[in-house]
């Protein structure tokens, strides 16, 4: 049976189509990053980046890599950008690769073999393609072409608000405003960034913003083979695209995501199913067929359900504290509170659906009103299947 799979990847990479750029990502779980793996972990992931190499040998217009560590996310640069291909930088294509498994505990990396299909040639290697916001850092890698008058369409409403590309100009490295003679210098993959932020600020919910952008690209009549994406926010990799576009395995201790991956005894590699959204984060993944759908001008609701809770603030507080959280679910959520002896404290039901950024104060009273005694409380939210805790301090 391996024999046949991996037959079938040979033949799988002969007929992908020769113009198209490579990506690759890797996620650690729980409890590591990558440089604390354990040796054939490492190997593994040394191996992918081995094969990510030589592949750069049809993609003429550079590489880069990413790191990220859960430490700091704010402002985070790509480790190395090269207008080369890798084959023909060798030396720095292996020191950066050394940066991200050896050096600053990255539990995220991300690389790019750039192939250009818009834009000019001659400009700099313009991948990843990173946004700052929040003291966060979001990046995007990109296979495919996509028109870029859809998407200047879809960003301006059609031409009547240009005020999002004023506040973020898409980049033209010196070719002029991007509103004139510096357009053909515009790479579709920037302005896909800008449209997924653009819906991501809409909505306060990635997963939403990228179901928005989506849908509305194939509703547009691009093709979903044109749409293979990675994107990131340091804690999760968002994975996207036509069939088997991108392929997916886990080991022991890492999940991997590469467009074309090697073959070889370490992983059992899957590609993902036409149109179908791949989560991945340390503690797991999460599977959305049909994300980008055409049934329904809104949204669906998406499903597995997931949230996330964010820090409260202030804590310490005195008076009140602000507990938010990003969810899609489709159940209740039960919010409560509970003293360092477990007693229930405080409580309250969100019923459901819940999509979006939600925000509660709690004015340090019960649930009977009355005011409780200083000291530390702990804060839960839960559905039927996931739960989040963490702990606030309350002085008087």
């Amino acid at each position: 049976m391996r024999i046949i799979l991996q037959f079938a990847l040979v033949l799988g990479i002969l007929y992908q189509p020769l113009h198209a750029c490579r990506l690759w990502a890797v996620c650690v779980k729980s409890g590591h990053s990558i440089s604390t793996l354990p040796p054939e972990e490492r190997l593994i992931i040394l191996d992918e980046l081995t094969s990510f190499y030589y592949q750069s040998e049809t993609m003429q217009n550079g590489w880069a890599l990413l790191g990220y560590n859960q430490a700091n996310s704010d402002s985070v640069t790509p480790i190395y950008r090269s207008e080369s291909p890798a084959i023909e930088d060798s030396i720095t294509y292996w020191n950066s690769v050394s940066t991200l498994i050896d050096e600053d505990n990255h539990t995220i990396g991300i690389g790019h073999l750039r192939l250009a299909t818009s834009g000019t040639n001659a400009i700099p290697n313009p991948h990843p393609f990173m946004f700052y916001e929040d003291a966060q850092s979001y990046s995007l890698v990109h296979n495919g072409t996509v028109n870029k008058d859809i998407l200047y369409n879809l960003i301006t409403n059609n031409g009547t608000d240009i005020s999002w590309l004023i506040d973020h100009e898409p980049q033209t490295f010196g070719g002029g405003s991007w509103q004139d003679d510096g357009w053909s210098n515009v790479v579709d993959s920037d302005l896909l960034m800008l449209y997924i932020m653009q819906n991501i600020d809409a909505s306060a919910n990635i997963l939403i913003g990228l179901e928005t952008v989506l849908t509305n690209l194939v509703n547009e009549g691009v093709p979903l083979s044109q749409l293979n994406i990675i994107f990131s926010n340091g804690t999760n990799l968002y994975v996207f695209g036509g069939n088997n576009g991108l392929s997916i395995a886990e080991s022991a201790e890492h999940y991997a995501i590469m467009t074309l991956p090697p073959v070889n005894e370490y992983l059992d590699w899957l590609g993902i199913a036409n149109g179908e959204m791949v989560v991945i984060n340390e503690n797991g993944v999460s599977y959305y067929q049909d994300f980008a759908s055409t049934e329904s001008d809104d949204p669906h609701i998406l499903a597995p359900e997931l949230f996330k809770m964010y820090p409260a603030y202030p804590n310490p507080f005195n008076g009140s504290v602000t507990i938010s959280m990003d969810g899609a679910t489709n159940e209740t959520i039960d919010f409560s509170i509970y003293s360092l002896v477990g007693e229930l404290v405080y409580n309250t039901i969100m019923t459901g659906p819940n999509i979006g950024r939600v925000e509660i104060q709690w004015n340090a009273k019960s649930t009977k009103n009355k005011t409780v005694s200083s000291g530390t409380y702990f804060v839960r939210m839960s559905t039927s299947a996931l739960l989040e805790t963490q702990k606030i301090l309350f002085i008087k």
